[in-house]
């Protein structure tokens, strides 16, 4: 299992003498979205600290600025940071049974080969890489340029957008080109998700100085 270098795993027997818990109740793991296939979390560890023994019942995809991971449920453990930093993790529970787990163009699932080919038509001149794939769920990562707009066009089952650390973005969503109401439109930072309505577009401008990155979660099978 592919982990975070600033996070230390400690194994069940180290911390035996704790109760386990959900890591939905877990402190340091904060529900930020949920439906019927996912469960977002946004993570933070201050810094020399640790989190509760806790578990995962469900597969799940971690994301850091050093890559992507994914684990199968069924873990417990403990997290611990051992730099002077705070850590911070984007963690999605993936609800619904997962199968044929593959690497696309990231190494999440260390020594498989990659098979790394371009995202749907849909994505057409976004700089979008899918880095991993099951039978029912891709992973990607979505780079926006300072400055850039990027529209995600309506879908039947819309992609989830994940904000990823240093991500300063605003969302407009649309409908018929003009902006849906007053809620319409709202900044987008760390972890802040974003699901566009089945039939309205989404447009989204980096508004900060560096690339805005966004976690893409697509739901469907390899060319759906």
């Amino acid at each position: 299992m592919k982990r975070l270098p600033l996070l230390l795993l400690l194994g069940v027997n180290y911390a035996a003498a704790q109760q386990t818990v959900p890591v939905t109740r877990e402190p340091h793991h904060h529900v930020v979205y949920e439906d019927a296939r996912v469960r977002i979390l946004d993570v933070q560890i201050e810094p020399r600290g640790s989190t509760l023994l806790h578990r995962h019942d469900t597969d799940y995809v971690s994301v850091a600025a050093s890559g992507i991971s994914f684990s199968r449920g069924g873990i417990t453990h403990v997290e611990r940071n051992e730099n002077d930093r705070v850590s911070s993790e984007v963690m999605i529970e993936l609800l619904q049974q997962q199968t044929n787990p593959h690497n696309v163009c990231g190494e999440v699932l260390q020594g498989e080969y990659a098979h790394c080919r371009e995202p749907g038509a849909e994505w057409l001149g976004a700089n979008l890489q899918i880095q991993f794939e099951t039978d029912q769920t891709r992973v990607g990562i979505l780079q926006i340029t300072p400055g850039a707009t990027l529209a995600i066009p309506p879908a039947d089952v819309p992609p989830l957008l994940i904000a990823l650390e240093g991500t300063e973005a605003e969302a407009v969503t649309r409908a018929n080109g003009a902006p849906t109401g007053s809620g319409s439109r709202r900044s987008l930072k760390a972890a802040d998700v974003l699901r566009s309505p089945v039939d309205q577009v989404s447009e989204i401008r980096n508004i900060g100085k560096t690339t805005a990155r966004f976690l893409v979660v697509e739901f469907g099978g390899p060319g759906e």
